[in-house]
């Protein structure tokens, strides 16, 4: 009974009795031997709870066979032991006891239960004392004989190691009471033989992830070839007997997940396709299921697990932890994976690893290049790359002070939560990257931290540690914000999902979220973003809300941003469905959700459209769809893009940015994303720095495109050469040397963001020449000037971007965007939609 402020129990556990069992003999009692040291008068005080509160049980004391009942007795001050008010503890006065010198013995007796049947008792400990004056506190200590709090604290060195090491006392009495008992532990990560396609890394800051940290997993539409996924695993069973399976997995008899059999040397014995879970979920899609008794001799066995059905839209999906076979009967689940003392226990892990931060980075990482070993990706995870890039990026000066009123065009997603956390042993590395992205030219944040579901369930109190981190890290560096805004807590909004809207009758609490954030950040703030690709088919925006509700909701948004004097743009959809007629058949997404919008007036309420994944030239549909969507608004003039990335090369970053900020016109465009990680076990490798927050090329490569692209506006675009992509850019007349900036490339190759676990084709390298004397530097994608001659430049342009810095601009055949798309296609998508994470 442990509480961060001190006020849980003596030595921080209690005795108890909660059960409705009574005891065998009548009475449940606990004696303790004591040695008087002198003869004398002694009070007595024992810490509680309440024998006369009527929620406890009452009290008896014993001492050298007398029987005294404390059954009117309460507390005389204040109780402790749990947060308030659910405090389970306090100090009774037991009177005073005349004893001689020497042994006695005393003891506490329960010998009957509260009304409704329930014996309780929670006793901390008793003192014994000659002072009369003493009076206790509403806190444990006592007496000199106890450790203070702060003493304990500085023992352990702070609360979370006190109670990582009391969970670990907790685990290795575990082992000690089943030291005996014959059980086996497996992982079900680690199979002996397997069809089963994926492994998945699941890990959560409470302990409540995976045992082991990964799940085996089945998540595809592609049928097994024999027709069934089987999971095998050798058994040396220790001793003869009957064991319960306890199983780890998804559950098997719902319609989102697929059911599951087991075959026990090679015998079908189980189908699970009716068992329910005995405990609560962990671990987003993990609880226990009794999977029943087993028959088991000493010896070999082979235990399969088979999934042959899928659900009901031919989906197969299994998320399958771990087993334990046991002969003991007292097991009971709880809502973690933890069951067995042959695991690790969650307090021993984080002892082992140090913090939560680092046990998270060392599974994902481990994930991550186990999977990358499958894909011909182009990145460069080294040592000596990130420190080249450091070393590059370091060189160049922190942004000086600039107009706050020009349009920041250098966006990047991604440091938030889960990644960046103002409460975080790695926070050094977080404030280092917030300094690299700044000195490599980012001049924008989009964070979805200002989502109502993010910062607590009631508006008054809110938990603004997370965002106001990211705010003043931001504006240090003169950095803008886009705000994404929305999704009530579950609590509040419809069906329960918080990616969804609110219930009708917490439309007052609704506005009272948004006046509270748009109040505090708006000064911050480049654009508001209401909601995140709720084109998608249930995925962003569920719960049953429907079209109307979002229009309804940016009506509201708009009320509440004018009644504070707000004049940032609001953005609507955050499209990506939209480049599709429909999902699936599903009218109420892609472009019928858009289309719907347009019709119920949301061009009235927003002043612009976000869309996401568009610099591939195969994209240009999706962004014509929302130039005409409202012709007539200001809205369909305003394109931003919040997120966005490239896949197939890590200078493509530049290409990104150039394709979007001139041939699609977007005012911003918003990098996806800022560090490397693991999406439900898709890799995402896009990251400007690795698991460990080291900088790759590609934030090079976003220096090289920032350099270029931050404040030049496009003069037109020029082929100087077949399929060479070339972008003429100008600096204002107030702007800085040099005047004017070429980017370009060679177009051809595999453009990747879905589809991207393919070899980039082979671009064929072509010869472009500058007039003379007018080429002041040339840099490619890794930050680099390239050597030419001033007399007479020229450059070899292939699938790698280069920026080439000129005194006047080269005397091409200009173009314009709209030119070059009637020309130039891309590949055409294999997938209806191209989301991070999708093959």
């Amino acid at each position: 009974m442990l509480q961060p402020d001190g006020s849980g129990a003596s030595n921080h556990r209690v005795l108890r009795i909660y059960t409705k069992h009574a005891p065998a003999d009548g009475v449940y009692r606990v004696n303790y031997e004591l040695e008087i040291p002198e003869s004398g008068n002694y009070r007595l005080w024992f810490a509680m709870s309440p024998p006369k509160a009527g929620w406890a049980s009452p009290v008896k004391m014993e001492i050298d066979g007398k029987v005294t009942d404390f059954a009117d007795r309460t507390w005389t001050v204040g109780g402790y032991g749990g947060k308030r008010p659910d405090n389970v503890l306090g100090w009774i006065d037991g009177g005073t006891l005349k004893l001689s010198k020497g042994k006695h013995n005393i003891a506490f007796l329960v010998d009957r239960p509260r009304n409704d049947g329930m014996y309780i008792c929670f006793f901390d400990g008793f003192l014994l004392t000659t002072d009369r004056d003493l009076k206790p506190s509403v806190r444990y200590r006592i007496s000199k004989q106890q450790k203070s709090w702060p003493q304990i604290l500085k023992e352990h060195g702070s609360f979370e190691n006190l109670k990582r090491d009391l969970d670990i006392e907790d685990v290795e009495a575990l082992r000690a009471a089943r030291q005996n008992v014959p059980e086996l532990w497996r992982e079900a990560e680690n199979p002996d033989r397997s069809n089963w396609p994926d492994k998945l890394g699941i890990v959560q800051p409470d302990g409540t992830g995976a045992s082991g940290h990964k799940v085996l997993r089945i998540y595809t539409k592609q049928p097994p070839e024999n027709g069934v996924f089987r999971a095998e695993y050798d058994l040396d069973i220790p001793a003869d007997g009957k064991y319960t399976l306890w199983l780890a997995i998804s559950p098997t008899n719902v319609g989102w997940a697929s059911p599951v059999k087991v075959e026990l040397d090679g015998r079908m014995v189980l189908d699970l396709s009716d068992r329910k879970r005995v405990s609560p979920g962990y671990g987003e899609y993990l609880g226990w299921t009794d999977g029943g008794k087993l028959a088991l001799t000493r010896g070999r066995h082979t235990l399969t697990f088979l999934v042959d059905q899928p659900r009901n839209d031919g989906m197969y999906i299994c998320f399958f932890d771990g087993f334990l076979l046991t002969a003991a009967d007292d097991i009971k689940p709880r809502g973690n994976y933890y069951l067995s003392p042959k695991q690790k226990s969650w307090p021993e892990l984080l002892k082992e690893y140090g913090s939560y931060e680092k046990l998270q980075t060392a599974v994902r990482k481990e994930e991550f290049f186990e999977k990358m070993k499958n894909i011909p990706h182009r990145e460069e995870y080294s040592e000596s790359s990130s420190a080249k890039v450091l070393d590059k990026i370091m060189a160049r000066p922190l942004p000086a002070k600039e107009n706050p009123l020009r349009l920041h065009r250098i966006g990047i997603h991604g440091m938030e939560r889960p990644f960046v956390r103002v409460k975080s042993a790695e926070r050094a590395k977080y404030d280092r990257a917030f300094e690299l992205l700044a000195r490599a030219g980012v001049d924008s944040l989009r964070t979805a931290e200002s989502c109502w579901h993010r910062l607590g369930a009631e508006p008054e109190s809110f938990n603004y540690a997370d965002i106001d981190y990211q705010v003043e890290m931001g504006s240090r560096y003169g950095m803008n914000f886009l705000f994404t805004i929305g999704y009530p807590s579950g609590k509040y909004a419809l069906g329960g999902s918080h990616l969804s809207t609110f219930q009708p009758k917490y439309e007052a609490m609704f506005r009272d979220y948004l006046r509270r954030v748009i109040t505090r950040y708006d000064k911050y703030a480049q654009y508001w973003e209401y909601c995140n690709e709720v084109d998608a088919p249930h995925v962003w925006w569920r719960g049953g809300a429907t079209i109307a509700d979002y229009v309804r909701d940016c009506r509201i948004v708009r009320e509440e941003l004018e009644k504070a004097g707000s004049k940032v743009p609001l953005l609507g959809i955050s499209a990506t469905y939209s480049r599709d007629a429909s999902r699936n058949g599903n009218n109420n997404s892609g472009q019928a959700f858009s289309r719907k919008c347009a019709e119920l007036g949301i061009a009235d309420y927003v002043d612009g459209y976000s869309l996401h994944y568009t610099w591939q030239l195969r994209q240009k549909g999706f962004v014509e769809f929302f130039r005409n969507l409202t012709p007539d608004a200001p809205a369909s003039r305003r394109l931003v893009n919040s997120e966005e990335a490239g896949y197939s090369h890590p200078g493509d970053v530049i290409k990104v940015f150039a394709r979007d900020l001139y041939l699609y016109g977007f005012e911003s465009v918003y990098y996806y994303i800022a560090q490397d990680w693991i999406e439900v076990g898709n890799v995402i490798y896009s990251g400007l720095f690795d698991l460990d927050w080291n900088p790759k090329l590609r934030l090079a490569s976003l220096a090289v495109a920032a350099d270029a692209m931050k404040t030049r506006n496009l003069v037109s675009m020029a082929e100087p050469a077949p399929g060479v992509e070339s972008y003429l850019l100008e600096e204002p007349e107030n702007g800085l040397s040099p005047r004017y900036a070429v980017v370009l490339w060679r177009t051809g190759g595999t453009e990747e963001i879905g589809n991207r676990y393919r070899s980039n084709q082979t671009v064929d390298p072509v010869t472009v020449k500058f007039p003379a004397k007018t080429v002041l530097k040339a840099v490619d994608w890794k930050l680099d000037e390239t050597v030419f001659s001033a007399t007479a430049p020229e450059f070899t342009v292939g699938g790698e971007p280069l920026v080439v810095y000129c005194s006047e601009l080269p005397p091409w055949r200009r173009i314009t965007p709209a030119e070059w798309l009637d020309t130039h296609d891309g590949i055409k998508p294999a997938a209806q939609a191209l989301l991070p994470g999708q093959n």
